[in-house]
């Protein structure tokens, strides 16, 4: 085996070597599991050192997975059954387990996709950031503490000392995902794998972070590969792209050439599909469409963790069938006051009212039957930690049906599974795979079947389409508008994709550092906004960038 006593090129001088060496190459890589299905196949690059790669793709299409093999994570049941991945000059098929623990973190780096599932429940994100930096760094802790700061600072943290004692718990999942790249950034890594890393980022934060790690890129030498669904937001930074659908290249070039002239069909699908989705499920709306009684209404609402107040004198109202769509940065309010609503964080002074009925307050039994009702159901931000990592997707979704109607037989709760993953596209084979066998798209559907299972009144949709490429975005804006419209489900959709709200929604209210500052029909207020930082919003909203940057001729796909 290698260690990294055997690995030169791994010394920190090693970055001043001539940048036409490739930095990482891939070649003919294969991943299949288990049962033995193929999950990619012939994966071919170079990666020049300080390029930037980015891989896109549909939820399943083997993007993940050839990042995971790359950093040698793969999930349990899966393995590289052939082919080559090279750091430098070094095999990292042949490094052991203590050359990885020191290359991991140090020299390769990454940032994945579900941000609460790498950080401590029980330490403050500082504190995890400052032991990182003094474990890789061999600071000092003082001034790890002070590196852990101004990283939290570079990332978009406003109040970075607040952050850096806050709990994951108490952080949104935009928040995480800061804190999340600031901890692979930390040691000043040569190459950074980031896996959908904005996309549970607003579109101001987003646009901060893609500047920030391009920064990192021109100043520091960094490589990067960049796997996102968006077409959009790799075209912002990438010189090349890959296209993957189903485990396979389906076209490789410079990304000029990719959004000017691509090749295959299925490549002129998602630049298609970035520009038209915002509108595909669009109706008509009227700003004189009558007025529904509310099923649920927040009046006067305050809440917050302690005694930090997050979200304050908000007043919101969704009526059955209706869409209200709940936007505003990282960090505003959305999820606070969404879990507020569901009775997780405990309402400071205000009322919550569902069907007529208060709902702030609920303990004991009388809160464990409006849950078992599934009248009032959240679709979590974070797929993955929000489903039980030892049960089927199929018994997940099973679960909540037994404990609302314990007499149904095994028969019609399986027809109730299959009904609720058909409903959200995904085929009833997948209710016998775990949850880490599933791509990142894949866990969000799943979670969105399971609350449709229960037949809610009412749906709170934190970010439920933040990991679907645009394909599958669209099949679930159109499943959630035929929701409200076929079964009168109200929904309450918090998305940072500006376009999903102007698609889906009938109604929009901005949130601001805890407050609301402005709502209205989601056509005319989309479209012509009062307040600055709504225009700032729009303004920010990535696009597919027309002058790509520059091709680096050492990039090649075999």
């Amino acid at each position: 085996m290698t260690t990294l006593d055997n690995v030169v090129s791994l010394d920190r001088r090693a970055r001043r070597a001539e940048p036409a060496d490739p930095i990482l190459s891939v070649n003919g890589l294969r991943i299949i599991a288990a049962d033995g299905r193929e999950l990619v196949r012939d994966m071919h690059f170079n990666l020049p050192r300080g390029g930037t790669l980015g891989i896109v793709g549909e939820s399943g299409s083997g993007k993940s997975l050839t990042c995971r093999a790359i950093l040698d994570v793969l999930p349990p049941g899966l393995s590289v059954a052939s082919g080559s991945i090279r750091y430098r000059d070094v095999d990292l098929s042949r490094l052991d387990a203590t050359s990885w623990r020191a290359l991991r973190g140090v020299e390769l780096s990454a940032v994945f996709q579900d941000p609460g599932s790498y950080l401590n429940p029980s330490i403050p994100v500082g504190r995890q950031l400052a032991e990182a930096i003094r474990a890789n760094l061999k600071m000092q802790r003082k001034a790890a503490r002070d590196r852990a700061l101004d990283l939290l600072g570079r990332v978009g943290f406003a109040d970075a000392t607040a952050v850096y004692h806050q709990y994951p718990y108490e952080l949104s999942g935009g928040m995480a995902q800061r804190v999340l790249i600031a901890l692979a950034i930390c040691a000043g890594p040569s190459l950074l794998i980031a896996d959908e890393a904005t996309t549970a980022l607003d579109v101001t934060v987003q646009a901060e972070i893609l500047a920030l790690i391009d920064t990192l890129r021109r100043e520091e030498g960094l490589t990067l590969i960049l796997v996102s669904h968006d077409l959009a937001v790799v075209s912002q930074v990438c010189d090349h792209v890959i296209v993957m659908r189903s485990g396979e290249i389906v076209e490789a070039g410079s990304t000029r050439e990719i959004l000017h002239h691509p090749k295959s069909a299925y490549t002129r699908s998602l630049i298609d599909d970035h520009a038209v989705h915002p509108i595909a499920v669009n109706r008509p709306q009227s700003a004189d469409a009558p007025q529904r009684v509310p099923i649920l209404s927040v009046r006067g609402l305050h809440a917050g963790y302690g005694i930090r107040t997050v979200v304050q004198d908000i007043d919101l109202q969704v009526a059955p069938g209706e869409i209200l769509g709940l936007i505003g940065e990282t960090g505003s309010g959305k999820t606070t006051l969404l879990r507020t609503v569901l009775g997780l964080i405990p309402a400071a002074t205000g009322a919550i009212e569902l069907d007529g009925q208060r709902i702030d307050g609920l303990t004991g039994k009388p809160l464990r039957d409006l849950r078992r009702s599934g009248a009032l159901q959240y679709v979590f931000q974070d797929p993955l930690r929000s489903l039980d990592p030892d049960l089927t997707i199929g018994a997940s979704i099973a679960e909540g049906l037994y404990l609302r109607e314990g007499r149904l037989g095994v028969s019609a709760i399986d027809a109730s599974v299959t009904a609720a993953l058909r409903a959200v596209g995904l085929e009833p084979e997948l209710s016998t795979r775990l949850p880490r066998l599933l791509s990142g798209g894949q866990r969000q559907r799943a979670v969105i079947a399971r609350a449709l299972a229960l037949e809610p009144k009412v749906l709170l949709l934190d970010e439920p389409v933040s990991a679907l490429d645009a394909v599958n975005r669209l099949h679930v804006l159109k499943l959630l508008r035929r929701l409200a419209d076929e079964r009168g489900i109200a929904q309450i959709f918090i998305s940072h994709d500006l376009g999903s709200v102007a698609g889906i929604a009938d109604r929009v209210a901005v949130l601001y550092r805890g407050q609301v500052v402005e709502t209205g029909p989601a056509g005319a207020l989309l479209a012509n906004p009062s307040h600055p930082y709504t225009r700032k919003l729009l303004d920010s909203a990535p696009r597919l960038a027309v002058a790509a940057p520059a091709t680096r001729s050492l990039f090649t796909v075999y």
